[in-house]
């Protein structure tokens, strides 16, 4: 109970308060702008945060998270162009609202529900991650090596379009994460001679380039707008006392739709916002409306998508295990405060993590007064045209990668990396797992090599060592039919697929 009034007090302060608006406004711009994500974003920002102290940098990013999920509604309602994945399902009611004259109150909708969806995740996570961290606690190396390879597991096959695809990055994201000094033995590997390369890949550079650079490319492709845009006419924002109280069976299910789906690797908040929409259509008055404006799609996508974001923080604070390429992004700024994700965090650094929590709440109430107060000027970044955000993602991502080490050598790994993300793009592979597999290598790797060690000692192989707990058989039982449900799924729809006829019906 003092850590929790502590760190509200501490999130409380003024300084605070001002680091907590400044990132939902710029998680609102990164996250409106067509081409731009919450991931890119977070990615650009952290080594802004460098130079701060873990409290504020922690407090800034988690606002930027928030306003990112919520800012990519803005264009995908006014402009029928999603800012972000996770707001394409809120665009298929939103933008037909837009061309009946109702876009502010699908605007009005959207935010309330972000706010809604935000603070109940942000509440589970205040008293969820506690209780999994002390659980946390007595899982032994064998149990994590192997939530290491269901996480990624996960994410590389459930989380994406193709499973082999998926997969593959997975394991091309675990093999750069072996690239250094071995965790226990210090044998150095796969450096070339290059001093930089010792402590491995930088995980600030590697996902710079991976999200800004090659999105920077990607965006070089367009020719940006031809043509000024005209933004439809918003109208009144507020939905309304009798409409909200309608709609409140639909915000609490979506809330906590995201808050669950936040918590599973790989199934991020595009996700979410599909199963709350699903959702949100089976409980509807009038169905049939889904599709042509309707309100209780735009509040099942919207709760749902920002109840991810406490819910994608669960894992990650008390396991160490990111389950999307956005709280990666945000365990590397973790990372670079000295702040080791995992179970003993909550008893080391309770001034910290409980600030950052006690912020979610006060980003997601800043996003929504920022949204009714200004919304109508916020609008117009939809319109900044592509030939003008790559240039200035490039230049923030220059100077990002360089400023976390100061090595003239970490801008080339990112150019390396952004190039490599560039090409994996054009091929339809998924990023997030590459990401992912370099933060969880090594804790993998060294989880094993410990495996190696006990079950040596106890004359045992290292099949058998894991076969001693069941925690373990279950956890590779349930690595193992993630993949195999992923591939059966690909090809049965692969064969629906085949077997459809081709023309007009």
């Amino acid at each position: 109970m003092t850590s929790l009034i502590d760190g509200l007090l501490i999130a409380l302060e003024p300084a605070n308060l001002l680091y907590a608006m400044a990132g939902a406004v710029l998680g609102i711009v990164f996250g409106s702008l067509p081409g731009v994500s919450a991931t890119l974003g977070i990615a650009l920002l952290v080594p802004l945060t460098f130079g701060f102290d873990p409290v504020p940098a922690l407090i800034f990013l988690g606002a930027v998270y928030c306003g990112a999920i919520y800012g990519g509604s803005i264009s995908a309602i006014l402009l029928n162009v999603p800012g972000t994945p996770a707001a394409v399902a809120t665009m298929i009611d939103g933008y037909e609202m837009t061309k009946q004259g109702r876009g502010g109150l699908a605007l009005g909708l959207a935010t309330i529900a972000s706010m809604i969806g935000g603070q109940v995740s942000a509440l589970v996570l205040l008293f969820a991650a506690p209780l999994v961290s002390a659980w946390a606690l007595e899982i032994r190396s064998a149990e994590f090596f192997w939530i290491v390879l269901f996480a990624m597991s996960t994410v590389g096959a459930i989380g994406t379009g193709s499973p082999l695809k998926g997969l593959l990055a997975a394991i091309v994201g675990l093999a750069i994460g072996t690239i250094g000094a071995h965790p226990l033995t210090g044998e150095v590997r796969y450096t070339f001679g290059e001093l930089a390369l010792y402590e491995g890949v930088p995980v600030v550079s590697a996902l710079v380039g991976l999200f800004s650079i090659s999105q920077v490319l990607a965006l070089a492709e367009g020719r940006g707008m031809e043509k000024q845009v005209e933004i439809p006419t918003v109208g009144r924002l507020w939905p309304g006392g009798a409409l909200l109280w309608r709609l409140k069976k639909h915000l609490a299910r979506s809330s906590l739709i995201g808050v669950f789906v936040g918590l599973i690797p790989g199934a991020g908040a595009d996700i979410a916002s599909f199963i709350g929409r699903s959702e949100a259509h089976r409980y509807a008055r009038e169905p049939k409306r889904f599709g042509h404006g309707s309100e209780e799609a735009i509040v099942g996508a919207e709760a749902a998508n920002n109840g991810v974001v406490g819910g994608s923080l669960i894992p990650m604070l008390t396991l160490g295990i990111p389950g999307n390429a956005v709280t990666a992004a945000l365990l590397g700024g973790l990372l670079i405060h000295g702040l080791i994700p995992g179970p003993t965090l909550f008893q080391q650094a309770p001034d910290v993590l409980y600030p950052f929590i006690f912020s979610l709440f006060i980003a997601n109430a800043m996003f929504a007064l920022i949204a009714f107060g200004a919304l109508r000027y916020i609008a117009k970044i939809v319109l900044v045209p592509q030939g003008v955000v790559a240039p200035v993602v490039a230049a923030l991502a220059v100077v990002g990668a360089y400023s976390f080490r100061s090595i003239p050598f970490d801008i080339w790994i990112m150019f390396a990396m952004g190039i490599f993300g560039y090409i994996l793009r054009r091929a339809d592979f998924p990023l997030a797992p590459i990401i992912l597999g370099l933060i969880l290598g090594p804790l993998a790797e060294s989880n094993l090599d410990r495996v190696q060690t006990l079950a040596g000692a106890a004359d045992l192989s290292v099949m058998g060592f894991f076969m001693q707990r069941w925690i373990t058989i279950i956890l590779m039982v349930l690595t193992v039919a993630t993949v195999a449900f992923s591939f059966w799924r690909d090809i049965r729809v692969r064969r629906v697929e085949d077997t459809r006829p081709e023309g007009p019906e």
